[in-house]
């Protein structure tokens, strides 16, 4: 109770004149003006209460304040009645003349920056009715015309340094507020201040740009975004916050300018990355973000870090960590997720890999790569840079309206006659095309199917009655002559056997109908229709053995709502699902050399792959004999080094030149090249096995690790008690959506249905499926199972494994030995027919001792790659079977299908992670600007709450509890760098 008296008190006197004491002429003009209410007056209720009304509505406050007023004893009232009307009165008439002038001549003078001081305390101190006179007589649009003119001549810094104290003043009044808001032109021509040459008129006009944006009743972010992105060309930008950046890098005269400029510009940049639309969407903060990397920002931080006031410092590592956690949350790198490495927004490479990475196990990898085969055609000179311009534009903008539910940037929406919206809609309606083209021909292929098991059973059929006919004639036969075999004629009839009902037909389904009915499962009725999953079921007969034998869904209703899951997928008659599949490829072309003798085209590669390798033909053949023990031949060389082994023709050929030429100093490089690898004993065989013994290494560790990873990804998720767990959840509640339908009553489901889960969508929201439900009920009953992408990290790697490609390079592997194994007896044989002078010779001949070394180690290597294969097909045998999957299906389907899988599940988790944090982040956010527009301030000073806000944002105040929940994240000190992603 006491401070709203304090609060009124204060309030009140701000509106009394203290300069009219000294001047009687102004003082008997003022009493002219003061209105003195008779207490008397307001003994009457009514009247008490129509005044205080008009007293509590002129001060302009909040709800709560209004109300702890208006509970005051009538004495009290009666007392700030008394007193606020005592005050004087000022005239907005006066300034609007004032105004006037300078909008028809602006003359900066020392009489002129005196009374547009006035103006500023005048709007500071005044209440909402003064406000509200000033700008409905036209005060805020001559204002705006008053600043233009200072913008168009130099020297009128301190006149527009007092015309932006104006604007700030206006904003302390909720009415000055919605007006300034509300006026385009005041926003542009604020943002236009910020090219003023005086630092004073920037860091002011970059403030209020700064405090508008935590306005959001009337939306001021996305207002003061487009206010920037407008006056971008009128400031000389090649794209917007150009001019912001480069003060950010600027020295100032002094260096308490330059950090006051450089804290107000990220103040601006982090309000502008913090409410709004950024304040709800990664992906439009990134889009934003994107723009100051563009512009260098990071090199500026850089640059300034080591000079920065502990403000400063303290706005560098909000931007840096926001930047770091967003890209966190975009790439999908949370330590919950167990997704891979963060990406480097800044790198070309990193991007392009992270894009192939993503999109890998993806239908959208083939129109990926028609992009960039596209883009690589593009020319890159200066006449084709706005094409790449148009190109990022649109990529931006339908990026945005596609990943943000139709949000657009109104600094970038300059595409006007492009209807995104319409181009987007029609692709659409090609992919459903596409898909409903599909459903339809699966649809055909079922129905001859169908038809055919008709036409099938049919014939079976008739062959059954056939033979009971036939059978029936016979036996009536039989019964007729018992014991005479020769049946003597007789005019007598047979007696007539009574009718026999014949038996009723097979039920439908054939034999199966036949067998035991399975039990049905105790699964509760829905309290209506509900969505279909479309899962391939399992029989209890295939479940035996299995994973399915021993799970328990049943317990699993009386954990789940089951009120909640029937409401949001209760059926709808034209549900639609979003999820279309194209079919596209990508054209390779292989490129066969085919060689003969040496003509010209085998000259020039043979000499291109001579000046690759950089050796004399001495050192190439004294390497060769001693198998290349210093490691001089590279093993890429090794193989094109086998594409140049001379032919019986090209030798015969080479040895005639020689013996006309008396020597081989006249051939050319590569000519000489073959002559003198021609002269090497068996060099084909040589070279083929140098190459076996340098590459075999490097092939049983390329494999080796694939061959690992299936083994242990088959025995993990066996194993894995959380995937079993989660497995259960999706079977019970897969029976609930298909309880009483045909594919209900199921004892489990094939793995290819998980990936199935997304296409079950919210009713009460379409762009949430089954799978949200799924993790969002887990994270509350069960947070560990999320973890199990991280827990089961090899079974991407495991999905990379193709078994015949393993096995093609295994059996390669044991050929390569074999190939040197009989080399080196043919060597040996030699050698035991060579004569003293050979052995004198092949003295510097190595092959023997490298061979025989090569041998006994590969053996070793190869049989124990051998056993891990062996390993690896029993362990992934039982995992196919556990998991009743198709016993001829390779690792690289099994592991493809769980792989898509845990990749949709990590992203649905990202996105139910991030939609909470948002929404804390939102409630908190406003709730903090709110604050300094409604909270009881316990100052003494006469700020309003506008001022309230600028203070908090110089000092940081406002993004104190982000910026603490950001450090404690990334558990780093204040002063520490924070690393690039």
């Amino acid at each position: 109770m006491e401070y709203i008296e304090d609060w009124v008190e204060r309030a009140l006197s701000c509106f009394y004149k203290e300069s009219y004491k000294d001047d009687p002429k102004d003082a008997k003009k003022s009493s002219s003006q003061i209105h003195y209410l008779d207490p008397l007056n307001l003994l009457d209720d009514n009247k008490l209460k129509s005044e205080f009304e008009k007293f509590v509505e002129e001060l302009g406050l909040n709800e709560d304040k209004r109300q702890e007023l208006f509970n005051y004893p009538r004495e009290k009232k009666i007392t700030l009645l008394t007193t606020q009307n005592a005050r004087d009165l000022a005239d907005s008439k006066i300034f609007i003349s004032l105004l006037h002038q300078l909008n028809t001549k602006l003359s900066v003078d020392v009489d002129t920056l005196e009374q547009l001081q006035n103006l500023v305390i005048t709007l500071r101190t005044q209440g909402e009715s003064f406000i509200a006179e000033f700008i409905n007589s036209s005060g805020l649009d001559l204002l705006i015309s008053v600043l233009e003119k200072c913008h168009q001549k130099s020297g009128r810094e301190s006149c527009a340094l007092l015309l932006i104290c104006s604007f700030r003043a206006l904003l302390n009044s909720t009415i000055g507020r919605q007006s300034v808001l509300n006026n385009s032109d005041a926003l542009q021509i604020l943002a236009r201040s910020i090219s003023l040459n005086d630092a004073k008129c920037k860091v002011i006009s970059i403030e209020v740009l700064s405090g508008l944006c935590f306005v959001p009743e009337d939306d001021g972010h996305a207002k003061i975004l487009a206010a920037i992105s407008e006056v971008s060309a009128l400031l000389g930008e090649r794209t917007r916050f150009q001019c912001l950046l480069n003060d950010l890098h600027k020295n100032f005269t002094s260096y308490r300018e330059s950090d006051r400029v450089r804290t107000a510009i990220l103040g601006l940049l982090n309000a502008l990355l913090s409410n709004g639309s950024a304040q709800n969407s990664v992906e439009f903060r990134t889009h934003l973000r994107f723009e100051l990397l563009m512009l260098g920002i990071s090199t500026i931080l850089d640059n300034i870090r080591e000079d920065a006031s502990s403000r400063l410092d303290d706005h560098i590592d909000l931007f840096e960590m926001m930047r770091k956690e967003d890209e966190l949350a975009l790439c999908g790198s949370s330590e919950d997720s167990g997704a891979s490495s963060p990406v480097d927004f800044e790198s070309v490479v990193g991007m392009a890999e992270a894009l192939h990475e993503k999109l890998s196990s993806s239908l959208a990898l083939p129109h990926f790569i028609s992009l960039l085969q596209h883009l690589f055609m593009v020319p890159c000179d200066e006449k084709h840079t706005p094409l790449w311009k148009l190109f990022d534009l649109i990529l931006q903008q339908l990026t945005l309206e596609s990943t943000v539910e139709g949000m657009t940037d109104s600094g970038h929406n300059v595409i006007n006659n492009i209807d995104m919206n319409t181009f987007l809609s029609r692709l659409q309606t090609q992919c459903e095309l596409e898909k409903a083209e599909s459903d339809l021909e699966k649809l055909k292929e079922e129905l001859e199917h169908e038809r055919t098991k008709c036409i099938e059973l049919e014939n079976k059929l008739a062959d059954y009655l056939d033979g009971r006919s036939s059978i029936s004639s016979r036996i009536s036969t039989l019964s007729s002559s018992p014991s005479d075999p020769c049946p003597s004629p007789t005019p007598t009839l047979p007696p007539v056997c009574p009718t026999v009902a014949p038996p009723p037909p097979p039920p439908f389904g054939g034999i199966q109908a036949l067998k035991t009915a399975e039990p049905q499962k105790k699964v509760p009725t829905p309290g209506g229709p509900l969505k279909s999953f479309n899962w391939n079921k399992l029989t209890s007969e295939k479940v035996k053995g299995s994973i399915w034998e021993n799970v328990d869904d049943e317990k699993i209703y009386k954990q789940i709502d089951l009120s909640e899951v029937s409401t949001i997928f209760a059926s709808t008659s034209n549900t639609k699902d979003d999820d279309t599949e194209t079919i596209a490829g990508t054209l390779r072309r292989n490129r066969e050399t085919q060689v003969s003798v040496i003509d010209s085209r085998r000259y020039q590669n043979c000499t291109i792959m001579l000046s690759k390798l950089k050796l004399t033909h001495k050192e190439i053949r004294s390497a060769l004999m001693n198998m290349d023990e210093q490691g001089k031949l590279p093993k890429d060389m090794l193989e094109q080094m086998l594409k140049f082994v001379p032919t019986r023709e090209e030798i015969n050929l080479l040895n005639e030149t020689v013996s006309r030429s008396k020597g081989p100093t006249v051939l050319a490089l590569a000519d000489r090249y073959l002559f003198e690898m021609a002269q090497i004993p068996r060099f084909e065989q040589r070279l083929r096995c140098l190459h076996h013994i340098r590459t075999f290494n490097d092939r049983v560790e390329y494999i080796l690790p694939l061959i690992q990873a299936v083994t242990k990804a088959s025995t993990d998720i066996v194993s894995n008690k959380r995937f079993k767990q989660l497995l259960t959840v999706v079977l019970a509640l897969g029976n609930y959506l298909n309880y009483g339908k045909r594919n209900g009553n199921a004892y489990g489901f094939d793995l290819y249905s998980l990936n199935r889960i997304s296409d079950v969508k919210y009713s009460t929201a379409p762009n949430k499926n089954l799978l949200h439900y799924i993790i969002s009920w887990t994270d509350r009953k069960s947070p560990d199972i999320m973890k199990l992408r991280k827990e089961l990290a090899t079974i991407s790697e495991a999905a990379r494994c193709s078994r015949s490609e393993v096995l093609a390079e295994i059996r390669s592997l044991e050929q390569a030995i074999a190939f040197v194994r009989a080399e080196l007896n043919h060597v040996e044989t030699q050698r035991r027919q060579e004569t003293p002078e050979d052995v004198v010779t092949n003295k510097k001949d190595r092959f023997m001792s490298v061979a025989k070394n090569f041998i006994t180690t590969a053996t070793n290597e190869f049989n124990n790659l051998e056993n891990s294969f062996k390993e690896m097909t029993n362990k992934f045998t039982e995992c196919t079977r556990y998991f009743c999957f198709d016993s001829n299906s390779t690792p690289e389907e099994f592991f493809s299908v769980l792989a898509k899988f845990f990749n949709s599940l990590s992203e649905h988790y990202q996105q139910y992670y991030w939609s909470l944090n948002e929404e804390k982040e939102k409630v908190k956010r406003e709730t903090l600007a709110r604050s300094y527009f409604t909270k009881k301030s316990k100052r003494n000073d006469k700020e309003r709450d506008f001022e309230q806000l600028i203070s908090a944002l110089q000092s940081g105040d406002i993004f104190k509890e982000e910026l603490s929940r950001l450090r404690t994240s990334f558990r780093m000190s204040k002063r520490s760098r924070i690393p690039r992603a």
